[in-house]
């Protein structure tokens, strides 16, 4: 009966040991990178679905009603609801804005207009964005909103204008300068905007009268109120 060489055995047995471990973390390596991602930038495949690239606007679908929301006009039992994403340094968006607010004026709380931020810029210090804070912090302590009103009027405003109305508006306890200063309130428009983009909601003014898109280059005070008419006959 032959030698058994125990070593050249037990190196065999060392080497299969080593192959099913090697083979082991190889498989749980794959499906962990199939399942999660680590911190940090999430793969690109997963990115294109939170942040896509372009969205037919026919797909995009409308932000659901608030409580929390910038109400214009109207209230929740309003018959229909438009949704304006607006950007008080576009011209066009501030021209759209003031025809529909006076329109929905007139129309008895059937409507209900709701606005949202969309400045061009989210960076800090960029007038889109400061008028945009100085807007939402206008809302937050006073009920009449004065900001938005006076600055859709604007057929062009800067950071002078910006200025000038952080100024008019300013209360002597200095509540409006602190809110403009908060650091939770900046992150949180932010956030929004993103998250509006995010949705293929690209540019303002962009509006939905019910579950309509009309994006910026489709967006006429006509086109808009003959589709809020359509949802009233109803």
């Amino acid at each position: 009966m032959p030698k058994i060489n125990r070593q050249l055995v037990a190196l065999c047995l060392l080497v299969v040991a080593s192959a099913a471990l090697l083979s082991a973390i190889g498989w749980r390596w794959y499906r962990n990178k199939q399942d999660y991602f680590m911190s940090g930038a999430p793969p690109q495949e997963i990115m294109d679905r939170i942040e896509p690239k372009k969205v037919p606007y026919d797909q995009i679908k409308p932000p659901a009603f608030l409580q929390t929301d910038a109400l214009v006009y109207g209230s929740i039992s309003s018959t229909v609801g438009i949704a304006f994403y607006g950007d008080y340094t576009n011209s066009q968006s501030n021209s759209l804005a003031y025809a529909l607010e006076s329109w929905t004026r007139g129309m008895g709380g059937r409507v209900r207009l709701v606005w949202h931020y969309l400045p061009a810029s989210t960076d800090d210090n960029s007038p889109s964005f400061e008028a945009a804070i100085l807007s939402e912090c206008s809302r937050l302590i006073d009920d009449s909103w004065k900001a938005h009103s006076m600055m859709v009027k604007f057929p062009k405003l800067g950071q002078k204008e910006i200025n000038f109305l952080s100024e008019q508006l300013a209360d002597k306890d200095g509540m409006l300068y602190g809110c403009m200063k908060d650091k939770n309130l900046r992150s949180y428009l932010k956030q929004k905007a993103e998250v509006a983009r995010g949705d293929g909601i690209d540019n303002a003014p962009f509006v939905f009268v019910g579950t309509q898109a009309f994006p910026s280059q489709a967006a006429s005070t006509t086109s808009i109120i003959r589709s809020a008419q359509a949802y009233l006959k109803y």
